[in-house]
């Protein structure tokens, strides 16, 4: 089949919530939250969710001094054996590599430290091995050896999983939410979204929130299925990083530096999070190629444009409902 690429106007309308009951709180630098359509199932699926955030990100976050990744900074490329929750976080990301032909590449911890420190001393920054690395395009993915738990990198990669970890911990989530409760779920973490087990009639109503908080779009989502969204920020500068400015955290791991800036933000529709997580994140680093890859591939997906048009693609109107008639008030 053929994309039509569809240029709308852009919408606003005030926030709604996913049908049944939920639940937000702050994890992992950003909001999750828990939705089931059974309430009494709400207080369970929250403990259970929470917990799996958490440990994703005491094994996966950079951020924290405390995380199972930074053992392998001291490794100097010897194996190191990891719990199988990271074991599992690592796979999924070398798996997104190999899916996008390495555009999305958990390599690029190095380049990403390069761009947001350039012209500041990083000699006390960690890098996986024994000696420092500049500005350069990511060593790639498959230098990589994963077997079973046991990992080996070359000296001077840095790992980072930020693109793929909290998608891959939202598919865990909601699996092991549908494992204990007899209720449908649905698991959020950012932007990424996972369902499981059955949906309310009318879907999942999940809101795409853009980066000022406004809802320019809102999606139904069938049961088990996902959805994520990616966002592109600015290049990070010295105000940025003592304010609580958007910077870009995505590399292009052919380049070492930012994408070329085509899309903003990009929402997609997977049978995963990690599938979706995929699609968004790959497109926001192919750019104008990325109209053709997602053609091929039938996927739907909201693409907006640095210059704030609206492009759809595969059957992403068929998730969506009609906006509700405003009236004025006089």
């Amino acid at each position: 089949m053929a994309i039509t690429d569809i240029v709308v106007p852009r919408r606003r309308r005030p926030q709604p919530s996913p049908a049944g009951s939920s639940t937000a709180w702050n994890a992992w630098g950003t909001t999750a939250s828990v939705t089931v359509d059974d309430p009494a199932a709400l207080n369970l699926a929250r403990r259970i969710v929470a917990r799996q955030f958490a440990a994703a990100e005491k094994a996966a976050a950079r951020s924290r001094p405390d995380a199972e990744l930074h053992r392998l900074y001291g490794a100097a490329g010897r194996p190191v054996t990891l719990s199988p929750l990271l074991a599992e976080l690592v796979a999924a990301a070398l798996a997104v590599a190999e899916r996008t032909a390495g555009d999305v590449d958990p390599t690029v911890g190095a380049a990403l430290t390069a761009l947001h420190y350039a012209g500041q001393d990083r000699s006390g920054l960690p890098v996986c091995g024994s000696r420092a690395t500049g500005v350069r395009p990511a060593p790639g993915w498959e230098q990589v050896r994963l077997e079973g738990r046991r990992l080996q990198v070359p000296p001077g990669t840095t790992l980072d999983l930020s693109a793929t970890a909290k998608a891959a911990i939202c598919d865990l989530a909601a699996a092991r939410v549908r494992e204990r409760v007899d209720a449908g779920v649905l698991v959020q973490l950012g932007g990424n979204v996972a369902s499981a087990g059955p949906a309310p009639d009318e879907g999942w109503r999940v809101p795409v929130l853009d980066r000022d908080g406004s809802l320019p779009s809102e999606v139904y989502l069938s049961a088990g299925s996902a959805m994520a969204t990616s966002r592109a920020g600015a290049r990070p500068t010295r105000s940025s990083r003592r304010r609580d400015v958007p910077v870009s955290y995505l590399i292009d791991p052919h380049t070492g530096d930012l994408p070329l800036p085509v899309w903003r933000m990009v929402s997609a529709i997977g049978f995963t999070c990690l599938e979706a997580t995929t699609y968004a994140t790959a497109s926001l680093v192919r750019g104008a190629r990325a109209r053709d890859w997602l053609t091929q591939l039938w996927v739907p997906a909201r693409l907006i444009t640095v210059g704030e048009d609206e492009v759809l693609s595969g059957n992403w109107a068929g998730h969506t409902r009609p906006l509700e008639p405003t009236h004025a008030v006089h």
